[in-house]
């Protein structure tokens, strides 16, 4: 709250002087908080570049089912390791059994979950909430001299010894802004990797997390005059005729609840079968439930083997379905998140329906005010005057 803002309130809200007091010790607490947060950080960034220095052989590991970000987070830090780092031995792992060809682009020229040492110096977790995450490869990560995490999810448990977790578009960005405060060498081919967890992870900036150091590092980007179009036009307007035939079958499940608010839609092992889609190729779909007028809450529940099913869920502003995923045992941002279930969804459904009605409720008012494009007047406006 500014002071004059502070000043206003006092002269017209009848506050009383302890209670202005009590707003500008609020504001100072606050002040110093903000600078410890900063300071804090940046001690952890010194940490992290000591930690690859005093370090000779390191893994980098994401998450299960890694999307592009996670894939892309991997193959970007690794790179800036191998060029700034002389002498590091970087391996990665990801268990990718379920990710498209499309997103393997990223590592053609590496050698994807080949342990060349029993324990790692340095293990560097990347866009997972926490170590279970990293599914079958966990102990690695647990068993290493030294742990560091990299992340953007708000669910984040904060499982590493050093961990750098920052409310942003996408893990790619953060490694990005770590980078540059470590006086980095970054080539244009991180560049690319970084926007390209930057819009895959936002929806092309729809949806997800975006601040201040999202539009500075797209700054930098169009300084180095990237083909940035190009990037976009691969994920967004590249898809298979098999994934569109997969689009089609989850568009014909999709029904509504809670008066339009919930959108779910549903896939079998059959319809990846019949269509002739690769698994990964269903990412994304769940935008299209997102995207239709009244839903704030859209759901895909997509079989995999032995009952297990992977869901994903999208909301609009002022729903948090990161708080449904949490319930679940999964996680992600406001907007974005996800969780596994293994088991019959009948004996999911009244829980998951309860959570889902529950948020749309919390997001009633959101609704109701809606959006306005009318000229609304400056922050600063008094201060300008």
């Amino acid at each position: 709250m500014g002071n004059l803002a502070q000043v206003f309130l006092c002269k017209t809200a009848s506050f009383s002087k302890f209670d202005f007091k009590v707003i500008l010790w609020y504001n100072s607490l606050s002040s110093f908080l903000r600078r410890r947060n900063i300071e804090s950080k940046r001690r952890s960034v010194k940490l992290f570049k000591r930690q690859i220095e005093e370090s000779q052989k390191i893994a980098l590991l994401t998450h299960e089912k890694p999307d592009t970000d996670a894939i892309a987070s991997l193959a970007a830090l690794k790179k800036l390791i191998e060029t700034n780092f002389s002498g590091k031995t970087v391996d990665i792992f990801a268990d990718a059994d379920n990710s498209s060809d499309q997103l393997k682009q990223f590592i053609k020229e590496d050698e994807l979950n080949v342990q060349r040492v029993p324990i790692y110096d340095l293990a560097i977790g990347l866009d997972a909430p926490n170590s279970k995450r990293f599914s079958k490869f966990e102990d690695i990560f647990l068993n290493a001299k030294a742990t560091v995490q990299l992340d953007h999810h708000i669910t984040n448990e904060y499982f590493a010894e050093n961990n750098l977790v920052y409310i942003t578009s996408s893990t790619t960005e953060i490694i990005y802004i770590i980078a540059k405060l470590m006086n980095l060498e970054i080539s244009n081919g991180v560049c690319k990797m970084v926007y390209a967890g930057m819009i895959t992870d936002t929806a092309n900036f729809t949806q997800g997390s975006r601040k201040k150091s999202t539009i500075a590092t797209l700054n930098d980007f169009y300084d180095r005059k990237l083909d940035l179009e190009s990037i976009s036009e691969y994920f967004f307007k590249n898809n298979s005729i098999s994934k569109n035939k997969l689009l089609e079958r989850a568009i014909h499940s999709m029904k509504f609840y809670f008066g339009g608010g919930l959108a779910l839609m549903k896939l079998s092992k059959q319809d990846f079968l019949e269509t002739g889609a690769k698994p990964g190729e269903e990412e994304g779909i769940v935008n299209q439930g997102i995207s239709t007028k009244g839903v704030n809450i859209a759901c895909i529940f997509i079989k995999r083997d032995n009952n297990l099913y992977y869901v994903s869920l999208r909301g609009k502003a002022g729903v948090n379905v990161a708080k449904i995923a949490e319930k679940f045992g999964g996680g992600g941002h406001e907007s974005m998140a996800a969780f596994t279930y293994q088991g019959n969804l009948c004996d999911i459904k009244a829980d998951f329906f309860k959570e889902c009605k529950q948020e749309l409720k919390t997001c009633e008012d959101t609704i109701k005010n809606g959006i306005s494009f009318d000229d609304e007047p400056s922050l600063n406006s008094d201060r300008e005057k």
